[in-house]
Formats: structure tokens, C-alpha cells, sequence
């Protein structure tokens, strides 16, 4: 395929964006199957009735600002990124929502909160650690999560040659760390769908926000052959490509009722005893 200079500047400068967020509705060359479920939906609805809140993975703040009107008082986000921390801050600190910069990177490094600080945690594409949900989760708490699965999208992942970093991650695997964590499964449920590409300028600033599924180097010359390799077959139609997502909600047990009986109600509520 020989590309005209044109298109591969209009390439270049889709991969020199710099996406702060993670929301993709100005990707108007790309299309995804709508799961099953509606996370958007059930994050609302669970917001709507918490008192402590816990989302962990801001992004810029995007997704979470249009939940403005159900948030709880008590709202805490956390985000690894410096620069989406920044940008969540803009957003969400207007809204009352605290945006915590946090390190996703060191081994052994836990969420900077007190045990049972939260009666919900979200985690909509964002890393998690089960056992640390559990912990920050007060007695009776929900966990709920949307992820991908490791095998999503690994069309595009072969055509640059890239490993699947997690290839295990599935959701009967997160739903045995969950419960070895403590938390008791209650609903989920797993997708496989597919996703369309129209234009390889949106291909490109998609890989701009999910750096995971192309080179960690990527560049039009560099890797210029995979590139006109999946523009080519856009040339004959939309480059479909297959989506795998899952979705989880959980809860932390409920704290212990006592196995006595409390007689001492009975003092003042003595029956009458008839007399013979």
C-alpha cells in the first residue's frame, strides 16, 4: 500500500493528540455493540442511595461529572495520572468530590484510606485490588466494576505484534479474587461483542487512550507497515474488531447479629399468670 503524504501527516497528527480524557465521543469514525447491561446505569442507581462514595480511576472526571446530581456529600476519587488528576480536580472539585492523586505502580501499595471508610466503591475500567476493596468497605458495603477482559481487541494487538499483557483476565478469575477476598459475588455477567472502525485517524487516537493494545513507541514511520496494513483493510469496508467486557457487583458481609436472646426486655413485660 503506498500512502500519500497527506494521510500520513493526518496520521501523525492523531497520534501527536494528547488526550487528557478517556471519554471517546469525539471518535466519530468509531462505533462499539452496547453490552448487555447498562454500568452508567447501575453506578447511578447505587450512587443514588450511598452516603460514602469511593471511585477509584477519575480519568479527567468526565463520566463522573454527569453522575453530578446523585452524588453523595461524602465523594472520593481517586487517579494514578498526575495530568488526568489535574483535570478530574477542575471538574469535580466544584462538585464537592475529592480527586486523589494515588501510585498504582509500587507493589504493596494499598488505597490511603481507613478501614470501612466507604459503603460503595466503583471501578469503571480502572485497576482494582480485591483484597483492598474489601478492606476500605464498611460492613454491608457494594462493590461493582466494569472491566475488559484480556483478550479485548487482540485483533489490533496482533497486527502490531503486541503480547496481551493480562491474558488470564476474565471474570470468573476476578470473581475468585473477590470472594477469596471476602466479598460475596451477587450479580454478573460477561460480553463479547465487536467494535468498528471507519477511519484509521480515529484507530489512531483510540490507541492514544487504550496505550496498552499498540507499541509503547508507536509512531507512523516507525511502524508504518502495521499502520497502512489496517488502513488497507478499512479500504473495503469498517475494520470490525472484537470486544470482550464483564462486569461484577459484589457486597461485604453484613455484620453479625447475636446468637442470645436479649431477656432483659422481658423485665418490664411480665405476662399475667392466671389464678387457679
Amino acid at each position: 500500500m503506498t500512502t500519500d503524504p497527506a494521510t500520513l501527516d493526518a496520521w501523525r497528527a492523531a497520534l501527536a493528540e494528547d488526550p487528557v480524557a478517556q471519554d471517546l465521543l469525539d471518535l466519530t469514525g468509531y462505533g462499539e455493540e452496547e453490552t448487555p447491561w447498562r454500568f452508567d446505569t447501575v453506578a447511578r442507581n447505587l450512587a443514588q442511595v450511598s452516603h460514602r462514595l469511593l471511585v477509584l480511576g477519575a480519568g479527567g472526571g468526565e463520566y463522573l461529572e454527569a453522575y453530578a446530581d446523585v452524588l453523595p456529600e461524602d465523594t472520593v476519587v481517586t487517579e494514578a495520572d498526575a495530568r488526568s488528576a489535574a483535570a478530574a480536580r477542575a471538574r469535580l472539585t466544584p462538585l464537592g468530590v475529592e480527586v486523589i492523586e494515588v501510585d498504582t505502580t509500587t507493589p504493596g501499595t494499598s488505597l490511603p484510606f481507613a478501614p470501612e471508610r466507604f459503603d460503595l466503591v466503583l471501578a469503571r475500567h480502572a485497576d482494582f485490588d480485591a483484597e483492598d476493596v474489601r478492606r476500605v468497605l464498611g460492613p454491608g458495603g457494594t462493590f461493582a466494576t466494569q472491566q475488559s477482559g484480556g483478550d479485548d481487541m487482540h485483533e489490533i494487538r496482533t497486527a502490531f505484534g503486541v503480547p496481551e499483557p493480562r491474558p488470564d483476565l476474565s471474570l470468573e478469575l476476578v470473581e475468585r479474587e473477590l470472594t477469596h477476598a471476602g466479598l460475596r459475588v451477587e450479580r454478573s455477567d460477561a460480553h463479547r461483542g465487536r467494535a468498528v472502525f471507519t477511519n484509521m485517524a480515529d484507530l489512531l487516537r483510540y490507541l492514544r487512550r487504550a496505550p496498552w493494545l499498540a507499541p509503547a513507541d508507536l509512531d507512523v514511520d516507525r511502524h508504518r507497515e502495521a499502520i497502512e496494513s489496517l488502513a488497507a483493510r478499512m479500504e473495503h469496508g469498517p475494520l470490525e474488531v472484537s470486544v470482550s467486557r464483564y462486569w461484577v457487583l459484589a457486597r461485604a458481609p453484613e455484620p453479625p447479629t447475636s446468637p442470645f436472646t436479649d431477656f432483659s426486655r422481658l423485665v418490664h413485660d411480665v405476662p399475667d399468670v392466671p389464678k387457679v
